[in-house]
């Protein structure tokens, strides 16, 4: 329980914490806080956090982008290139933070 919600509070700050708006011209973090931005900001922390019966993934490397029949595209609808590799970068650290924290989240000494 301890390291979904290391997990959860994580990924939510990853994807929906405080951020510069995105320059590209189409992607939805131009506005974070707009209905199309969050929608897709849902779909991204959806798709990295799953489902509680799946237990945490936060040590697993996410998968941003799916195949869609015309090629690959991030799982959060227009979403540009450089907020994905913001996230992995981000997901990236908090799997280093995740991993230090394995031994006092189970008890044992660091």
């Amino acid at each position: 329980m301890a390291l979904r919600e290391v997990e959860l509070n994580g990924t939510h700050r990853l994807i929906f914490g405080p951020k510069a708006p995105c320059s590209a011209p189409n992607c939805p973090s131009r506005t974070p806080t707009a209905p199309l931005a969050l929608e897709a900001y849902q779909m991204v922390f959806d798709r990295i956090v799953g489902s509680p019966q799946l237990g945490t993934k936060v040590l697993e490397v996410p998968e941003f982008y799916e195949d869609r029949g015309g090629g690959r595209q991030c799982v959060g609808p227009d979403i540009c290139g450089n907020c994905v590799e913001r996230w992995e970068s981000g997901h990236a650290e908090m799997r280093k933070r995740a991993w230090a924290a394995l031994p006092d989240i189970f008890g044992l000494k660091s």
